[in-house]
């Protein structure tokens, strides 16, 4: 048996040169990495072929015939160095039908940084599915061929969050570069919080799982730093993204054992939605959630800002600890309560 050829290693290579460079189109190029890595990690998942080379074989036979010169692209699409070309892609959907769908979704379009948004989140937004447009506008509206807004702020996202994936993360994303474009820091850090629930639900719950650590370098580089308010942001790290990943699935298949858990298909993550707020117990809610930090110099930094912080990060802590060795504790014990008086009481 062949073993499994892992590419990541090469696409966060790819990822790292990009973060560094300073070229305007470096966003662009890293989104490329990404649409190409899902594409081929989606190919791989649906034939069982262990490496690129196999894989091209069997999508591409024409190209590896004995005695015949070939340059093994399919080996740079696996470390997202090339994007295929269009006779590639027709191969593919010749024996794969719609493998291409995630490489050419228009939701990447949302993620390009690259250049301000100004007015045309609503532009982006129109070409997203009905289900994530009908998350942003109001029903009625939307029958009649408008779109208007959804008034209260948190509904957006709260019901983006229940249908986690690539559409759900664009329309979140816009929905930020909107409020940091307008100054409105406070709004930007709460959108900031749901993008990162609906960012690890992805991960877990779709295809984007394929590239999730990936994923998780591009938005902690260029999409997390704009969900900054004026004191404090999130303090994100890929590792810890993917021990959540884990936790989350882990408190998934414990919930389907026992008979607790089922997907809505009108909200394919709204249960697991729940499992990120206190629902099923502080541990996960603290634990599954972002450590924070402050995002100005402890001096300049208000007490309320210190006192948010620390107090926080002493329930997340307790919280990773908990779900980090497989227990589970619904309730904050009075150790860790204490702990958190006492930090706010040493900022005073």
């Amino acid at each position: 048996m062949k073993s499994i050829k892992f590419y990541h290693d090469a696409r966060l290579k790819a990822l790292a040169c990009l973060f560094q460079s300073k070229k305007k189109n470096a966003v662009r190029k890293a989104l490329n990495v990404l649409r190409t890595g899902v594409w081929f990690e989606e190919l791989r998942g649906r034939t069982g072929h262990p490496t690129a080379y196999g894989l091209g074989q069997r999508l591409q036979p024409q190209a590896y015939q004995r005695g015949l010169h070939h340059d093994n692209l399919w080996s740079k699409y696996a470390s997202g160095k090339h994007l295929p070309s269009a006779d590639t892609l027709r191969a593919c959907e010749m024996i794969l039908p719609g493998s291409s769908e995630l490489l050419s979704d228009v939701a990447w379009a949302a993620l390009d940084i690259c250049q301000p948004l100004g007015d045309g989140g609503d532009a982006l937004l129109r070409q997203l599915r009905p289900s994530i447009q009908s998350a942003i506008y109001e029903a009625r509206e939307l029958d009649k061929g408008r779109y208007v807004r959804r008034h209260a702020p948190k509904q957006p996202l709260q019901r983006l969050e229940g249908q986690a994936g690539l559409h759900a993360l664009a329309a979140t994303v816009i929905l930020l570069r909107e409020a940091h474009e307008a100054g409105n820091r406070a709004r930007a850090f709460e959108i900031g919080r749901s993008l990162h629930r609906t960012l690890l639900m992805a991960a877990v719950a779709t295809n984007l799982g394929y590239i999730k650590l990936e994923l998780f370098d591009f938005f902690i580089k260029w999409i997390f730093p704009i969900a900054t308010d004026d004191e404090v942001a999130m303090d994100l790290d890929r590792d810890v993204l993917c021990n959540q990943t884990y936790w989350l699935d882990q408190a998934v298949m414990r919930l389907e054992d026992a008979g607790l858990y089922s997907d809505d298909p009108n909200g394919p993550t709204r249960q697991l939605r729940q499992m990120l707020q206190v629902n099923y117990g502080f541990d996960l809610f603290y634990g599954l959630g972002p450590r924070l930090k402050l995002s100005v110099p402890t001096e300049c930094a208000s007490l309320e800002a210190r006192k948010q912080v620390a107090s926080h990060n002493v329930s997340w802590e307790w919280g990773v600890s908990v779900l980090s060795s497989g227990r589970r504790e619904r309730w904050i014990p009075d150790h860790v309560l204490d702990a958190k008086v006492s930090d706010k009481h040493s900022e005073e």
